[in-house]
Parts: structure tokens; sequence; C-alpha cells
């Protein structure tokens, strides 16, 4: 079916259960938030096609792409500026407002920052969700694996990742961030509407102490577009105690330019992330909550004709 790109609209529905009573600066290895019970629904418009695989001949490139997993996930909190280094942290007390400031680690923490995938560290990523076109895109979460013959049901996972596809129905068509006329192609490929709703919380405490904490980065074009689009959230924050601020995106954010592919040809591959952010200082109190049901997290890409240049505010995720 033909449809044109003016929205791509990702819906998750994220169970979150089993938090411990205890809460630290971060969580600690013992602490994990399981999620269950996860939707996805993707719709594209104006000349795109989406699917969960990216087969060109696949049946399944239409307007709408929908993932359904009800295997329980298990989440530790984790921190990353750009979706490519990832870390962890221990806290000495419960109840520790104290964050990393530029330059400068929490003074509570045991021992430090641990970037994952380091010495002692070696992560593993297994898929938990394999692509079905049709059913479901491919889900796949990292954890650490401690003894080289571990699985991710040690409950030591840190982060989800989603994988899509995206062509057009016609011709190929190159994005810009240009707006003048000497270039011919002056349409941005836009993220909007990144937003998370609770749409049945029964447990005890603030709903925002945790899923103001949850974090949706984008990847597309080489770049990472990080959202936290609960109220509450902290929006200004160091990763790995950086001196370069980490500054979550709100509103319509162009992409990088990428050409998406013609009809006749394999989709591009995107990705979405959904993690908890250790440096948020809604998981620096003893007051998160201890069930988290049915989060809808949401958002579209939009194909926009640029007036002026659109300003790309999105990361560069590092090749090595």
């Amino acid at each position: 079916m033909k449809k044109k790109l003016i929205s791509a609209i990702a819906m998750l529905t994220v169970s979150a259960v089993t938090l411990s009573t205890a809460t630290y600066a971060w969580f600690t290895m013992n602490k994990t938030v399981s999620v269950t019970n996860m939707q996805v629904k993707a719709k594209a418009d104006q000349g795109l096609l989406i699917n969960e695989v990216a087969t060109a001949g696949d049946s399944h490139w239409d307007e709408q792409a929908t993932t359904n997993q009800t295997g329980g996930i298990q989440l530790h909190a984790t921190s990353t500026a750009d979706t490519k280094t990832w870390y962890v942290a221990y806290s000495k007390k419960s109840n520790d407002a104290a964050a990393a400031t530029q330059g400068s680690g929490s003074e509570n923490l045991v021992d430090g920052y641990h970037q994952l995938g380091s010495s002692g560290w070696t992560t593993a990523t297994e898929t938990v969700q394999s692509a079905v076109a049709g059913t479901s895109a491919k889900q796949e979460v990292t954890y650490i694996d401690k003894d080289s013959g571990s699985d991710y049901d040690e409950g030591e996972g840190y982060y989800v990742k989603y994988t899509y596809y995206l062509k057009s129905s016609g011709e190929a068509i190159t994005t810009s961030l240009d707006a003048t006329a000497a270039n011919n192609v002056k349409q941005s490929l836009q993220i909007k509407n990144v937003t998370v709703t609770n749409n049945d919380f029964t447990g005890s405490g603030t709903v925002e102490d945790l899923d103001a904490a949850l974090r949706v980065a984008i990847v597309i074009g080489g770049k990472a577009y990080i959202y936290a689009p609960v109220d509450g959230s902290t929006n200004t924050y160091y990763v790995n105690a950086s001196s370069t601020a980490t500054n979550v995106l709100t509103g319509a954010q162009a992409t990088a330019p990428i050409t998406i592919p013609s009809v006749t040809s394999d989709g591009y591959e995107f990705y979405v992330y959904l993690y908890f952010e250790g440096e948020d200082a809604k998981l620096k109190t003893d007051n998160v909550i201890s069930t988290l049901d049915n989060v809808t997290v949401a958002f579209e890409l939009s194909l926009v004709d640029n007036a002026t240049a659109a300003a790309d505010n999105g990361v560069t995720v590092p090749t090595t």
C-alpha cells in the first residue's frame, strides 16, 4: 500500500514491575525494572513505506508495522550521551541526591563509573524478539556477560534496541537541512511529538519518580536524538562526569540528511533505544514507585519543507 511521509508513529506500551523497596543514587545490580507487554505500532504516510524487515520484495511494506512482545525484560539504570558508549555506577547510600557535575562525579559513588564493554564489564546482546515482517521488529537487549556463557535471563540488562526500516513508495527521497535556492532538495526528515503517558499506575509513590527517568533515543543518519518526554525529567546532566553536558531534546527536531531508498530497494535501517537514565535526579530518591504499568511512548517522523535552514541537534554516534 502506498503512503505519504508525514508521520511514522511508534507507540510503546510498557509494563514495569518488581522494583525493590530501597533505592540508590543509581539502581544497583540487584535492582531492576521488569518490562513486559510491550506493543509497538508504526505508521507512515506521504510517500513512505515501513516494515519490520529490510527486504525489498517483502509483501508487508505498507503504512503500518506492529510489534507485540510479552516476555519480561529486566533493566538496570545506565547512562549514555550518544548510544555508543554506556556507563553504570554505584552509590554509597540511599536517597542520594548527588549527581555528576561538569568534570566531577558524585562524591557518594563507591568506585566511580564503569563503562559497559570494558574490562570486567563485558557485554553481550541477546535478541529477545526476532524480526518478523507484519508482526514484530527486531528487539535486542544488552546485558553484562559475566562468564561468557550466561544468558540475559540472569537479569542484568541495561537497554533495549528496536530496529525498523523505511523506504519510499516511489522514487528515492533525499532529505536536506538546506533551504536555499541553490539546492532543489529542501525537505528535512523531522522527529516530532515524542511523548510518554502512563495509562494504569497502580503502585505507591509518585509516578514521575520512575518514568521521568525513561529515555527514548532515536538513531537515524548517524546521529542520536535523545528525549526525556516525561515532565519532571532532568534535562541537562553530565554522563560519566563529562566536561560536556548532555541536553535532552524537546519539540520537533530535524534529523541528519539521509537518502530514503526507492520502492524497489531494501529499506533504510534506523533504531529506537529505550532505557532508564542513571543521572536523572528521579532515580536518586527513596520514593521511586514499586510498580509501573502500561507506559505509552509515541513519536512521529515527518517530511517537512525547510522555510529556513534546519538545525540538526543530534549527537554523532561514533563508529569505532
